[in-house]
């Protein structure tokens, strides 16, 4: 899947809901699907600078593909990142 079909995908979620705050609920039950990132990815060395919440992020190759893991410790920034 191309980056424009994943944004269409994303824009297509958030369409049916009307309400912001549907919005915000939607994130905070993504954020509960996120698997937690392990205890030793949450130093300061994977945290992302700059944020107001604390964001921790991760990246490792396997097989020729990216995969990240991160977390957060506040409920809309881990929904967000779990986008």
């Amino acid at each position: 899947m191309n980056k424009d079909q994943v944004q269409e995908d994303i824009i297509e979620e958030f369409s049916v809901f009307e309400d912001n705050n549907d919005k915000l609920q939607y994130l905070i039950e993504l954020s509960n699907e996120m698997p937690e990132i392990s205890s030793e990815h949450r130093t300061e060395q994977y945290m992302i600078k700059g944020c107001q919440s604390k964001v921790w992020i991760d990246a490792q190759m396997k097989d020729g593909k990216l995969y990240f893991t991160a977390d957060s410790d506040a409920i809309i920034p881990k929904g967000l990142i779990t986008l």
